[in-house]
């Protein structure tokens, strides 16, 4: 009997990711699931796989033997899976996006709203994380990035461009004054990220040099860095265009030069053609030249 495809995925899948759960978890299946074609994987072959333990599920050595045929089998079956969706024309189905956690939450969802509403026929799914989302894997069929994307195999169209400022709410400096030139935020609480050292490199491209213990407040979520501002615990960086719908907030040193974000819609080459995918992307990059004008949460 053969070895079934969807058998070699999931071993892959538990060999990449170390575990039962996180191959699943990867994989859209039941933990059970995972652990079933596994074992009927192992019954075909005639081979012990994986030896089974308290750190996880590690590879016998014939399981690592096997571990590269099965990476170059997935590749060709994705690439036949993204040239097959290239190839199609029928408009229904499933489009998965990748947004990162302020486009994924505060906007995505009202955007999403309105192409329903046009196109019921197509199923939509927000993949929401910072983290690179891998197109050449099919981990999404369109990624909202906040950066060019530089991978050969992916087509990416520049949308607009996003300003940057820093803002506090009215509570914040009626009880701190507002800083006047950019020393001025060395006597402010600093709302920043925790591990991400992102903020403090746009810090550096504005003039201020500055460390992660200068940040009074640090949190890697970009929606509770926002609610941070809005709560009135400090400075914080926002969009400009967002921070405009919450009266609240006010900007300081607005003559501060920091740069501003390139909004980019990116997909994979060979689907770029599909029509279920070109009339997403169309959609969403004339939604999203004005992002903000979409209600926020």
């Amino acid at each position: 009997m053969q070895p079934s495809l969807d058998h070699i995925r999931t071993f892959h899948a538990v060999a990449k990711h170390g575990s039962l759960l996180a191959a699943s978890r990867h994989l859209g299946l039941t933990q059970p699931t995972v652990g079933r074609h596994i074992d009927l994987l192992e019954e075909t072959l005639g081979l012990s796989l994986f030896t089974r333990g308290r750190e996880g599920m590690r590879l016998t050595e014939k399981g690592a033997d096997l571990v590269s045929a099965a990476g170059e089998l997935m590749t060709n079956a994705t690439e036949f899976e993204r040239v097959a969706t290239g190839l199609e024309e029928k408009i229904e189905g499933v489009v998965r996006l990748s947004a990162n956690q302020i486009f994924g939450t505060l906007l995505l969802p009202g955007i999403v709203a309105q192409f329903m509403e046009e196109h019921p026929e197509i199923e939509i799914e927000i993949d929401v994380s910072n983290e690179v989302s891998n197109l050449l894997q099919r981990d999404a069929d369109i990624a909202i990035r906040l950066f060019r994307p530089t991978q050969n195999d992916l087509v990416a169209r520049k949308v607009t461009e996003l300003p940057m400022g820093l803002f506090a709410s009215k509570g914040y400096l009626s009880r701190h004054p507002a800083p006047e030139k950019l020393d001025d935020l060395r006597q402010h609480v600093l709302i920043g990220q925790d591990r991400t050292p992102t903020l403090i490199g746009a810090y550096r491209a504005a003039g201020r040099e500055l460390a992660p213990s200068d940040f009074a407040f640090r949190c890697d979520n970009d929606v509770a860095e926002i609610n941070a501002v809005r709560s009135g615990i400090g400075i914080g960086p926002l969009h400009v265009g967002m921070a405009a719908h919450w009266p609240e907030i006010e900007q300081v040193l607005p003559d501060l030069p920091v740069p501003p974000f390139e909004l980019w819609l990116a997909c994979h080459a060979d689907v770029r053609h599909n029509k279920r995918i070109r009339l997403i992307i169309d959609f969403l990059a004339d939604r999203l030249k004005e992002p903000y004008s979409t209600c926020l949460l």
